[in-house]
This record gives C-alpha cells, sequence and structure tokens, in this order.
C-alpha cells in the first residue's frame, strides 16, 4: 500500500563542494536504518566518485523516519555538475543547504541559491562541519543572515566548539542532545545569554509567520508547543522562515535534529501545489487525479539498461500500466516501480502523487519528458540548465570504432542533459560541450570504463570562412577531346560582394542563347562547389553574387558536366583576382559577475579584441555585454575561472562575420599548417 501524500517528504541536499552533503545523507540514512554510524558506500559508490572523492552526479535515496517516507535527493556541489542540483530544486519540496562551518558562502552556494529561489523552494541550512577548527557558529549565521536576509534564523545552537562538540542545544525544545543519544532538558553552562538571544530571533520568526501567533506574542502570552511547531512549517513553507541547523555528519551530531526537522516541519507534497504545465495550468497533488509524471533523472548501465526516476506528480500508478509520452505520442509501459536507495531498488507495488520512483527499460522516454494517461494528456516543461561553457571536438582513437564510439558517448549524454553532442556542419567535426574541463573529462571516462572504447580530443576549430573585397571577372573554358564524343563548355561570369551575411546570389544574364537554358543550373552547381574551399586557406566562399553573362557552346560536345566545369573553373579565376579576404566568426559573450569583478574582467575582454557593448544591473551582480572574435574564447571559460575565482558565469552564442585584421591572417594560415601536419602524422 502506498504512503499517501501527507507522509511523504521530498528534501535535496545542496551547496558547494567539500560542505558533507553525502556525509549528512548517509548519516540520515543510517539513523533511519537503526544504526548508530553513516551508512557508507551507499552514494558516491560509481568508481569515478570513488576515485575522485566527490559526488558526480544525483543520488536518490529513500527511507522512513519517525512515520513520513523521506525521498532525499544528494546533488553535486562541483559547479561543473550544478546542473544535477538545479534539476533537483525542481524536483523536491524543500532544499538543504549544506554550507561548511569554516567557509560557508562560495560560488556554488551563491549559485544554488538563486535557483532555489526560481524555483520558490523553501529553505533551511545545514552548518556543517563545526567539530573543525576555526569554527563559530554564531559568526556563520550572521553571514548568512547579511547575504540571504533576517529569515534566516537558528534552530538549535552547538554543544561547544570545535574539536570539543559534544551535542546541540534545541531552543523549541529546550534540551541539549548530545552525541551517543544522551538528552538533558537543561541550558548547558556558559550558554544562558547564547541561548536568549537566539530563542528571542527564533520565537519572532515563528510568531511573524502567522497573525493570531504575532497578536501573542506581542501580548506576551505564552504560545504553546503545538503553535510553535505549526507556526515554524508554516514559516518554512511560506519562506518567512529559514531556519540553521548546527551539524557534523563525521560525528553524528545535529543529524537526528535535521531529520526530526524533516518529519515534523517540512511540506509534504500535499502542502505546496507548485506544478504547472505547459499549457499554464496547475495541476494539484491529488492523488485520485489523472496520473502523471515528471521524468528527472536517467542512469544509463551498459548491462541492466536505462533506468528512468521521476516524480509522481498526480494520480496513482501500479506496474503495467499502460502510458503516453505527449514529447514522442509513444506509448509506454511501466515495468516493475521500486524506491531507490542508491543505485539499489527495492520494489513497490503502488506510488502516489508526491512520491519518487525509478522505472526500467522505457523505450522511448528520455529526461524531463511527461508520462500520463492517454485520455488526459498533459506535459511539464524541461528545468532550465546552464549553457555549455566548454567544448572539444571528439572522435574515435582507433578507425573503424567510430559508429561504437559515438553510440557510447550518446548514451552518456542522454544520463545528464547538460552534456550536448552536435556536429558541426561548419568545420565537421562533432563537438562535446559541458560545463567545465572536467564535466566533458569525466564524461569521456565513463565512456572508456563503461564501454571499452577509447575518444580522441583536441580543440574546436573555428569556422573562418572567405568572401571577396572588389568586383572582378573571370572565364571558364572546359574542353576534352579523346575521340568519338568530347566534352565542351565555355563560362563567362563576373563576380561581386554582398554585405555580411547574404550568402549567396546567382542571376543568370545570358542573351542570345550564348548557353542554352538547360545547362544553365550546371554552371551554377558548379561555382557553388567552387565555393566550398576559397583561395586564402581552404574556408568557404561567401556573401558573392556571381552574375552569368555570355558563355559558348557545342551543339554535340557541350553537357551539364562539361559545363559545370566551366562554372567552376570561372569563379576559381575571377576570385582570385577580387581582393579575396579571410573572415572570423565574432560571439555575443554575456558575463554575469559581481560589480567588483567587472574591472578585470572588461579589461580581459579587451585583450581579446572584444569589444564592450554594455552593462547592466541584474540583482546584485552586473551584466557585462561584448562581440569578442570566437578564436580568442577558445579558453575563456578556464580563464574566466582563474580571473574571478568561479565567481562569474557566462554565455555566448553566434553574432556575425567580420574580415580577419592583416596582421593575424598569417596566425591563421600557419596553425592551419600545423594542424594538416598533425593529421598526416595520425
Amino acid at each position: 500500500m502506498a504512503v499517501e501524500p501527507a507522509l511523504i517528504r521530498n528534501a535535496c541536499l545542496v551547496g558547494h563542494r567539500g560542505s558533507g552533503k553525502t556525509a549528512l545523507a548517509e548519516g540520515m540514512l543510517g539513523l533511519a536504518s537503526g544504526r548508530s554510524g553513516r551508512a557508507s558506500r551507499v552514494l558516491d559508490a560509481a568508481e569515478d566518485e570513488s576515485e575522485r572523492g566527490m559526488t558526480l552526479g544525483m543520488g536518490v535515496v529513500q527511507f522512513q523516519w519517525k512515520g513520513r517516507q523521506i525521498n532525499l535527493l544528494d546533488t553535486p556541489g562541483d559547479g561543473g555538475f550544478i546542473a544535477d542540483a538545479f534539476v533537483a530544486q525542481r524536483v523536491a519540496d524543500l532544499a538543504i543547504l549544506v554550507v561548511h562551518a569554516q567557509d560557508p558562502i562560495q560560488v556554488v552556494t551563491e549559485r544554488v541559491w538563486r535557483r532555489g529561489e526560481r524555483e520558490d523552494i523553501p529553505h533551511v541550512v545545514a552548518v556543517n562541519h563545526l567539530d573543525r577548527e576555526r569554527t563559530d557558529f554564531g559568526a556563520v549565521v550572521e553571514r548568512l543572515r547579511e547575504r540571504f536576509g533576517s529569515a534566516v534564523v537558528p534552530l538549535n545552537l552547538p554543544v561547544g566548539r570545535e574539536g570539543d562538540l559534544r551535542g546541540v542545544y534545541g531552543l523549541l525544545t529546550d534540551t541539549a542532545y548530545y552525541a551517543g543519544g544522551e538528552q538533558r532538558q537543561e541550558i548547558p553552562s556558559g550558554m544562558e545569554e547564547e541561548v536568549e538571544a537566539a530563542k528571542v530571533q527564533i520565537f519572532e520568526a515563528i510568531a511573524e509567520s502567522d497573525d493570531t501567533l504575532l497578536e501573542k506574542y506581542l501580548a506576551d502570552e505564552e504560545l504553546g508547543t503545538e503553535e510553535v511547531f505549526e507556526g515554524l512549517k508554516k514559516g518554512i513553507v511560506d519562506g518567512v522562515i529559514i531556519p540553521v541547523l548546527a551539524t557534523s555528519a563525521e560525528r553524528m551530531i545535529g543529524v537526528d535534529r535535521l531529520l526530526d526537522l524533516l518529519a515534523g516541519s517540512a511540506p509534504s507534497p500535499a502542502d505546496r501545489s507548485r506544478w504547472v504545465t505547459a499549457d499554464g495550468d496547475e495541476v494539484a497533488c491529488d492523488p485520485e487525479g489523472p496520473f502523471s509524471a515528471y521524468v528527472f533523472k536517467t542512469y544509463v548501465d551498459p548491462f541492466a539498461g536505462r533506468l528512468s526516476v521521476m516524480r509522481v506528480i498526480s494520480g496513482r500508478c501500479r506496474s503495467d500500466e499502460q502510458l503516453v509520452n505527449p514529447r514522442t505520442g509513444s506509448s509506454e509501459r511501466l515495468g516493475g516501480i521500486s524506491h531507490l536507495v542508491g543505485r539499489e531498488r527495492q520494489g513497490a507495488e503502488e506510488a502516489v502523487a508526491g512520491d519518487i520512483i525509478a522505472v526500467p527499460k522505457l523505450r522511448d522516454t528520455a529526461t524531463f519528458d511527461t508520462l500520463c494517461k492517454p485520455e488526459h494528456v498533459v506535459r511539464y516543461e524541461p528545468v532550465p540548465l546552464p549553457e555549455p561553457t566548454t567544448a572539444f571536438a571528439v572522435r574515435a582513437k582507433s578507425r573503424g570504432e567510430e559508429e561504437k564510439v559515438f553510440d557510447a558517448i550518446r548514451r552518456v549524454v542522454d544520463e545528464d542533459p547538460s552534456l550536448r553532442l552536435e556536429r558541426s556542419e561548419a568545420t565537421g567535426e562533432d563537438i562535446l560541450s559541458g560545463l567545465s574541463q572536467l564535466h566533458v573529462e569525466v564524461a569521456l571516462e565513463r565512456v572508456l570504463r563503461r564501454y571499452g572504447v577509447e575518444v580522441e580530443t583536441q580543440t574546436p576549430k573555428v569556422p573562418f570562412k572567405e568572401t571577396i573585397a572588389a568586383s572582378s571577372r573571370g572565364h571558364g573554358r572546359y574542353k576534352k577531346q579523346t575521340g568519338g564524343r568530347g566534352q565542351f563548355g565555355d563560362a563567362k561570369i563576373e563576380i561581386s560582394p554582398l554585405p555580411r551575411g547574404e550568402g549567396f546570389e546567382f542571376e543568370d544574364a545570358i542573351v542570345g542563347g550564348a548557353i542554352p537554358r538547360q545547362f544553365i543550373p550546371a554552371v551554377e552547381k558548379g561555382v557553388q562547389e567552387a565555393m566550398r574551399e576559397g583561395p586564402i586557406a581552404g574556408y568557404p566562399v561567401v556573401d558573392v553574387k556571381v552574375r552569368l553573362y555570355d558563355g559558348q557552346f557545342h551543339p554535340v560536345d557541350s553537357s551539364e558536366m562539361a559545363f559545370k566545369v566551366a562554372g567552376s573553373l570561372a569563379f576559381k579565376d575571377a576570385v582570385e583576382k577580387a581582393r579575396p579576404i579571410l573572415l572570423e566568426p565574432f560571439l555575443k559573450v554575456e558575463v554575469l559577475a559581481p560589480t567588483d569583478l567587472v574591472g578585470d574582467i572588461m579589461g580581459d575582454l579587451s585583450g581579446r579584441r572584444g569589444r564592450p557593448m554594455g552593462m547592466e544591473q541584474r540583482g546584485e551582480r552586473q551584466v557585462i555585454t561584448a562581440e569578442v572574435p570566437q578564436v580568442e574564447m577558445l579558453t575563456y571559460a578556464r580563464d574566466l575561472r582563474s580571473i574571478t575565482g568561479g565567481r562569474a558565469n557566462f554565455h555566448a552564442e553566434f553574432s556575425h562575420y567580420e574580415e580577419v585584421p592583416p596582421n593575424l591572417v598569417e596566425k591563421v594560415l600557419a596553425a592551419n599548417a600545423r594542424e594538416e601536419e598533425e593529421e598526416k602524422v595520425r
């Protein structure tokens, strides 16, 4: 029998790398399993995660605590893998922001907080590693209040400091909870003033969450225990209370307090109707409503196949349900549904609105797809993810393995929608893009580890082009006689430059039948084929008008092939005399950064031949807009992290083409020569 929505708690752990999210998750799981310590190796159990000592993808664990079913999503803290944290904040009903007591507010802290505000998800904060040296819980709370506002208030206080951390004191229960399970209903010696000041903060926040409670509080009437905890829950749901808890996952201090908060005061799926369809219709968490579910994570195993993890938005489902995917229109049958505990699956007979389940081997369903009943079709929007900032051209290291390599890459990309594999028509390369160099490197390591194929990478080629700066005329004649019927075609053309971005234009100006009508398309085709390789460096020629004005033909020997060759020869003759020039692509770049870094970023962009186009305020940060040559942006993601300490991010998209400065043309030609030599060696 499925647990009803009111008894479900969906929470995600977000925060910067090293804050201890996974340790807290395993600590909670350990306590729920009846252990006194952490349930280790349940999360971050993948080989690459163990080797690197970091979370590389979202982990899901489901367990029971004090009559509540808790679905906990553990997310990576490295900026290159932040997409999973963004997805988790869409799916969960509460975000637990985990901060390191020694350095609480880092770049990823800011980024996940901003996304949480965008997703309108309530927060609690866990201050972890309070057993470390140079930690001060009170100072951390003040920093959090300065950054995130006065809604941030302590819910408990650490007993002891640094290596002498012994437990936590609950401000609402007037109880000290010590490591090992001991409890004392007394204020620890020396903490009286600290407790009194903290109580004022938390009780004021609770009173302000409800008008009735506020009236009682201002009238100095005592708030009942039930009123206090109801006020706390309402304040969390409404976002007017952001409770802060003291923890040490290493010593299992405060972990049970975090669990109790989840079970007692976190919102259930029924408390918050925040799901809206692509058509703008709000969907209530109704177990008796029409079924719909949102796939938010896909695991791909080379042996077990695909496992789709989804949140049930409304209705109920059992195994063997027949559903439809609105994106593809295809029918899907739910196999055995289960709950996840890391990568282990626990079978479930039924799932209800608000639950998180896993389903194997769905044929045509990908991450961010919706599944629903055919008679009640709805669709939910994908989670907006950061734009890739790091790209590599990829190819099979061994000849003959191309199909196997790209099938493996596509499987890894299916598992992580923040990766992108695209074919560049301009350069003929396959480009794998991600959120950081480490992000792409980990993806390629998985290709090798899981599928046994090696991928070769290199910096993507810049799609230079060529054009002309003057008008000229060209003549192409193709004459071949080898006995029997020969080949003859003769074409005269005039070429002239077009405005940038206009592409190609062909004008038929033949009069008097100098070239029969049936051969004129062949001349145009020959010209277009010749434009694929320009005279400077072999790049495509663009923004040219070609006017075919004269020619000759032979009544027997002329053919489409002959005029196609004549058109090609005529263009090659004309373009050499038309002052050919090299063009480079420019990108429109937007950099989002703190105000104090604007000067450094502007200086760096100018050093890349960039042209600043403007600057505007966005929240507490500045958006710098510039046009920059693409060739100068190849290492920008890495360099920007170095300049700003990871505090800025950027988006780039194609803007236009411009002429390469004459002093840089030789540099481009030299780089091309090196690439050709390297290709020969390969």
